[in-house]
Formats: C-alpha cells, structure tokens, sequence
C-alpha cells in the first residue's frame, strides 16, 4: 500500500527561509499523495513491510531518543502538584536542560518558591513566562521533528482540548518564536498523548484521534491519516483503540515505546477488567512481529492497576529525560505493582537510571507525568546507535 519516494527531501533547518521552502514543499508532496500512505487499521489484520533503508528525510523522533531540552507546563503545576515539579527537576536537571513555562508572575513565584523549598538552585531551570493556562503542556505543546543531520523544525497542531483554551493554542507559536524554531502549522486535532513515535518512521495512534478529525474536518480516515503521517514524516501508521471508560483516549495510557523495535504495552487481569484486557491483548497480538526498520517489533507486558475507585492508573506514561527514565508510582494504592513495573524497566533499559515518582494526584486529575512534559529532542544526527543514553 505503500511507496517510498527515492529523493525525499530534507527537514528544514532551524531558521533559513530557502530550507523553510524545502520542508514545507515535501509535506505539500506527501499530503497530496506523491506517496501513498500506507497504514495499518485497527480492522486490518494485515501486516504490512516496513521499509527497510534507513531515514532520509524529516521525522518526529522518539521520546527515548537523545533530548536538548525537557519543557514542563509550570501554569497549575508547582500549586497544584509541588511535589511532583519538584521530583522531575530534581531527578532530570542533571541529564537535560528544563523549562518550565510560568503563564503569570504568580506561576513564576510559586516555581522559584518550589525550587528555594527542595533546596535545589534557581540555575537549574530556565523559568520562561508565556500565556500559558494549564500545567497539560503534552496534549497542546509544539511537536518537533527533524531530519536525519538534526536539522529541527516545530509543527502546531489546532487544540480544542477540555482543559485548556485559545492561551493553550497559541503555546506552540509562542515556543517556536523564543527558541528560534521554524513553525509549520496544521488544521489536524492532535493531542500529544494520542500518538507515539518509534523514531523511524512507525506511529502508534489512537483511532480516537483519526475518527475526530474525520468529524473535524469532513474528510474521510485515510485522508486524515495520509496529512497526519505527511506532517510528522511517518510512514506507516498502526492505528489502536482507546481503552474503554478512560476519559482522555489517549495511547500513552496504555503503551510506550522504549527503543525503535521495544514496546511496552499495559495488562489487565481479565477478572478486574475483562473488556480492556481482551482488548489490549488484541493489540499485542497485532504488534507482535510488527516489522519495523530495526527488526520486528518486540513487546513487553506491565500489569495496570485497576479502576474500581474511577481513577485510571498507569506504568506507561513516563518521562525519559537522557539518562533517566521517570515512572509514575502509586505507594497508596498499588506499591506492589509499582515494584514490578520499576524493576520491569530496569532490566529493559539497564543503561538508565529508573525513578519512581508518586503521581497519585496526577492520575486523580485524568493525567500522568508524560502530560506534564513535552521533549525538545537535541540536534544530533539519526544514527542507529542514538537510542541509549550518555553518561
């Protein structure tokens, strides 16, 4: 269903306008079909061939792929969750540079006064004041993609998210501008959580977000899918559905991918939620074997809290900062499974050190830590090796 174009051409580099041309007329080339989508529905049990030659032009890399900077939503975060910002600084300031985005001056005094207060230096972070409303920075925040030399661009999705509002919107613009990011803008709702990428061309997405969009924009689902993959350079798309009775639909609820060919998907014990883990079953036996470009994919199971009490917790919505891997933990509610789920990570990922942080209240609030933070990934250039930590 798919074919790869021979001459693709590269990823705007940040800034110059000739560069600017060039990107912007390879998204034009793929969304009008010059390369026909090919993707996997939640309906198709097909599997299709990966692509076997390695990336050439612009693509969003993956969370666990090298980072520059670590943005965190700072507007509700250091008054209604402290210890949390807290925990992310104090455990990622040494592996990446942080900012956290203060919406008032009151944000920014509340932020300093969490950082005064866990004795940690006002130079660790870079507090920067932006019209931002809610703490949700993931569901709105500017997506970066980038070519195979780390040439970076910042794509702004339309938002229309429940938890925030126009300020939220316009975060991405206002990022772009203060970080010197060339800005390319898209009509698509796309909320951060409803997608993953695996940083060489395949993306997890949810077919909440195709079907919304489809309303959204009177086009047909794989129209919707061919200018998704089109704007962040994917090439295949594997389309999963939301769990059933979580409120966000988001993906990252249930997966993330850990290395190009590695992901971790959520279990259920079908006497605690026999709908869900049927459910999350079939989409590990659509995965398994994916074909990626760094061999088939391998999954890896982590049992899910239940939800008797209405709040859906989850291992899978973590935060990789370089050398750090952050966890959400529940200590009060599950600290059993939060054993399982640490040391489930640590023997994946042996080369990062993993940290529990309690989200307890975060997942009270519908969210987790990835929500919190949006990854600006560094300028390196893709190389098979650059999935690994440096120490």
């Amino acid at each position: 269903m798919m074919k790869k174009l021979s001459q693709t051409p590269k990823a705007a580099p940040v800034n110059p306008r000739r560069s600017t041309l060039f990107l912007l007329a390879a998204i034009l080339l793929l969304a009008l079909g010059t390369v026909a989508i090919f993707f996997r529905p939640w309906t198709d049990s097909r599997t299709p061939t990966a692509a076997s030659e390695p990336v050439d032009s612009f693509y969003m890399p993956a969370d666990f792929q090298h980072l520059e900077t670590l943005l965190l939503g700072g507007a509700q975060l250091a008054e209604l969750q402290p210890d949390v910002l807290a925990g992310i600084v104090k455990a990622a300031s040494p592996e990446v540079s942080i900012r956290v985005l203060a919406g008032s001056p009151a944000d920014r005094s509340r932020i300093e006064t969490v950082l005064a207060d866990c004795e940690l230096p006002g130079t660790t972070v870079d507090i920067l004041q932006l019209p931002i409303l809610t703490m949700w920075i993931r569901d709105f925040g500017p997506v970066t993609v980038s070519d195979a030399e780390g040439r970076r661009s910042m794509v702004d999705f339309h938002y229309q998210g429940g938890r925030g509002n126009a300020r939220d919107d316009g975060i991405p613009r206002s990022i772009a501008m203060s970080m010197g990011f060339n800005l390319l803008g898209s009509r698509l709702l796309a909320e951060g959580g409803e997608y993953l990428s695996n940083g060489r061309g395949l993306c997890l997405v949810s077919t909440r977000m195709i079907s919304r969009n489809a309303d959204h924009l009177a086009q047909e689902n794989a129209q919707v899918m061919a200018n998704f993959a089109a704007i962040l350079g994917f090439e295949t798309l594997s389309m999963v559905p939301p769990l059933q009775g979580e409120s966000t639909g988001h993906v990252d609820m249930f997966c993330a991918f850990l290395k190009p060919d590695l992901i971790v998907v959520g279990d259920y014990e079908p006497v605690v939620d026999p709908y869900n883990a049927a459910r999350l079953d079939l989409v590990v036996e659509r995965l398994e074997e994916f074909p990626t470009r760094a061999g088939p994919l391998q999954v890896e199971r982590l049992p899910m809290p239940d939800h008797d009490d209405g709040v859906w917790r989850t291992y899978t919505n973590i935060v990789f900062a370089n050398g750090i891997l952050l966890v959400p933990v529940y200590p009060d509610y599950c600290p059993d499974l939060d054993e399982v789920a640490l040391a489930t990570y640590r023997r994946l990922l042996p080369d990062r050190r993993v940290v529990g942080l309690d989200a307890s209240q975060l997942s009270r609030m519908n969210g987790g830590l990835r929500g919190l933070t949006m990854n600006i990934p560094s300028d390196r250039p893709l190389l098979s090796a650059d999935v690994t930590p440096d120490h």
